[in-house]
């Protein structure tokens, strides 16, 4: 493993801190070495088990299963289109519950992201800023191959994917940023204040039930209803999950503003990382 072309003592200016070109740039001379550890994380993740990547298919399908015999069977869920059937509530609770995977498989493993790789924070010269990033693309990959048996079913029961979910590959450019962001700052501050993986499991609980992944958010009282805009992961789940499944293009000036924001995420997110990680060595 090269990490020799990397220089940690160079001083990072505001422009390759906060610029998405230029922080494109940085991270550009490690994409091999990202490549090797985005490997090893999704090896990692199906190490020693009989399945392996199948466990990708199975998981999702296993909780579609129980959340549909509670959501869609006993408190009778329902996403407000016309002539909805239980079908598509079903294929669009296991849209809602792929995309909320990405972002809850990225956060809930940042905590200790760093902690648990102490040797090339101690010992070699190595860009961990690129640890945040290997993680969140094996997660991507891991959800990219649960979509495999939701579009087999949407063409069983449906006879056809709209031209709509293309725009699915769009919902997703904002979701991982949000993610990036997210995990770079989560894992910077779970150096230094451990308590974060603690609390973090509650969080991702609370997040996950207000995110509109059971219900639309024009479920929410009128009056109440801008708090659940503020909620990224529910405006981006339910835009999937419209596109996917009910086969409406997304609201591209929303869209627009999800993207401003994600991008802004992810630039504060990569800007503190590198700011703080010199102080990583002092605390492990």
């Amino acid at each position: 493993m090269i990490v020799s072309t990397y220089n940690s003592s160079q001083r990072l200016s505001f422009a390759e801190l906060l610029l998405p070109w230029k922080i494109v740039a940085k991270l550009m001379p490690n994409v091999s070495l990202l490549r090797q550890f985005t490997k090893r994380e999704i090896e990692k993740r199906y190490k020693g088990t009989l399945l392996g990547l199948c466990w990708s298919f199975f998981t999702p399908l296993l909780m579609l299963a129980v959340y549909t015999v509670v959501f869609g069977f006993i408190f009778k869920g329902s996403y407000g289109h016309p002539g909805e059937t239980k079908m598509q509530f079903v294929l669009g609770l296991f849209c809602g519950m792929l995309v909320w995977d990405l972002i809850a498989g990225s956060i809930a493993s940042a905590p200790m992201l760093i902690v648990q790789n102490t040797n090339f924070v101690t010992k070699v010269i190595f860009p961990l800023e690129i640890l945040p990033i290997a993680m969140v693309v094996a997660t991507l990959v891991h959800t990219a191959i649960g979509f495999v048996p939701l579009l087999f079913l949407i063409m069983i029961s449906q006879g056809m994917i709209s031209w709509a979910a293309l725009s699915l590959f769009f919902v997703f450019i904002p979701v991982v940023f949000y993610c990036l962001g997210l995990t770079w700052i989560i894992s910077a501050l779970g150096v230094f204040l451990r308590d974060i993986g603690a609390v973090m499991p509650a969080v991702i609980t609370i997040l996950m039930f207000t995110s509109a992944i059971f219900f639309p958010i024009v479920a929410i009282p009128e009056a109440w209803r801008w708090v659940a805009m503020l909620n990224s992961a529910a405006v981006l789940i339910s835009m999937a999950r419209d596109a996917l499944v009910f086969g409406q293009w997304i609201d591209w000036k929303m869209y627009g503003v999800q993207l401003l924001l994600s991008l802004v995420v992810m630039m504060i997110g990569y800007g503190f990382f590198m700011k703080v990680k010199s102080a990583f060595a002092d605390v492990l």
